[in-house]
């Protein structure tokens, strides 16, 4: 991933800790940054950070 999109997750994780929002606008914030298909699964170019939210217990 090229160090802009990292700082632009980075940048989209912050704002959505700061203005706490529930789950629907965070999931639609996500979408419209093609990173969540409707589906709600990782698009092809971010289906890395998977790995970074799901542990396996």
């Amino acid at each position: 991933m090229e160090a802009n999109q990292v700082k632009l997750l980075i940048s989209l994780a912050e704002n959505i800790e700061l203005k706490q929002k529930d789950r629907n606008k965070i999931v639609a914030s996500l979408q419209s940054a093609k990173i969540l298909t409707k589906g709600e699964n990782f698009t092809i170019h971010y289906k890395n950070l998977k790995k970074v939210l799901v542990s396996d217990k």
